[in-house]
């Protein structure tokens, strides 16, 4: 291997910004190569293509966000040397059921066209090895790309998770709660260069996942991390103590409680210059994510709310979890569910959650968020 070839999606559309969105995904390629402590000479880009050079071992890259797939590869100078090598991989192709030569040219003057560069190449590995050729559905599948100048051969591409690099898009607030659902939402919006700044608001003693779920959400964004940031309900328990005192509020708890929550997430938003707050809300998942509730819920809150969840059966958002490493975490230590959320409402009222959120308010003599 003397170079890793990057291939990256909808950075390529970006028009005159693309130099900005490349220079982003080497800034984030380079911060993890040296915190997984991997030398290389260096990190380039041409012709639509990233390349590391010389990297003394083969990474996960796929914990690059950005990169769609990346391929172990050799660098040749000229044509006649692709072929030997190709020629020399006899523990490769002797043993092989079928292969096909892939070639593209991202410098269309070079005087060979793709199908004539793969059945040259072809007729070698063929010739010496006996091999036969599969177009379809070949068993090894031979990259050959031409790029300023330069072959570069590989033998597969590992998929990496697409999207844009971390820390291009701006920065949000993303309020995880610990379950399975937010540390999902917050990895979509890193997936779209979202920079994050992860809230949780701790009512248990089980708040050891929530650094666990950090570190994972961390290996995505080596160089750009969320910031984390754990408050303590225990400041506004008169908050939960009224909601026992007052029996019409029984039903709002849900409500009342995310609102709080909206309203503290935004100040932190505020304070930290993020342009937003994302949620792991999934529609009619659970009784607190009714449009009514919602509604109701971000009432007052003047940032946008994105909730990347929110069209999302459970099963889908469970296997994105279990792909990323969250799901074992978000699973330790269910809590058990509060009891005052027994019957909560699924089609709050505004004009009733208004005026039973003015009468905790006023029984507490201070607003909750404030508290925060």
């Amino acid at each position: 291997m003397d170079v890793i070839l990057i291939r990256f999606g909808e950075i390529s559309l970006k028009g005159a910004n693309r130099g900005k969105f490349e220079n982003a995904l080497k800034d984030n390629i380079r911060a993890f190569l040296k915190k997984e402590g991997i030398s290389f000479f260096g990190v380039r880009s041409s012709s639509g293509r990233i390349f590391i050079d010389k990297p003394s071992t083969l990474p996960d890259l796929s914990r690059v966000l950005g990169i769609v797939s990346y391929s172990p590869a050799w660098e040749f100078v000229d044509l006649e040397e692709v072929k030997e090598f190709l020629a020399a991989r006899e523990e490769l192709f002797s043993k092989a059921s079928s292969f096909r030569i892939t070639a593209s040219r991202a410098d269309k003057s070079y005087p060979l066209t793709s199908p004539q560069i793969e059945r040259e190449v072809g007729e070698v590995v063929f010739e010496k090895f006996k091999t036969p050729v599969n177009l379809k559905n070949p068993e090894i599948n031979v990259g050959v790309e031409y790029i300023e100048g330069s072959f570069y051969v590989y033998f597969e591409k590992i998929p990496g998770w697409g999207g844009l690099p971390v820390g291009i898009s701006g920065k949000l607030v993303v309020l995880i709660s610990g379950g399975i659902d937010s540390p999902v939402a917050a990895f979509l919006m890193m997936k779209r260069g979202a920079r994050l700044i992860l809230v949780h608001f701790r009512k248990s003693p089980y708040v050891d996942k929530i650094p666990e779920l950090h570190k994972i959400l961390s290996s995505y964004a080596v160089g750009v991390e969320p910031e984390l940031i754990i408050l303590d309900l225990k400041k506004i328990s008169s908050f939960y103590k009224i909601m026992t005192e007052e029996p019409l509020t029984h039903r709002y708890m849900c409500v009342l409680c995310k609102n709080m929550m909206l309203k503290v997430a935004e100040k932190i938003a505020l304070k930290k210059g993020a342009l937003g707050i994302v949620t792991g809300d999934s529609l009619a998942q659970v009784a607190s994510q009714t449009l009514e509730n919602l509604a109701a819920q971000r009432y007052g809150v003047k940032l946008p709310v994105y909730s990347p969840l929110i069209g999302m059966d459970k099963v889908d958002i469970i296997d994105i979890a279990k792909k990323i490493g969250t799901y074992e975490p978000s699973i330790k230590h269910r809590e058990e569910p509060c009891p005052l959320h027994r019957h909560p409402t699924t089609t709050a009222d505004l004009n009733k959650f208004l005026a039973l959120r003015e009468k905790v308010i006023k029984k507490l003599g201070y607003i909750p968020w404030e508290k925060f």
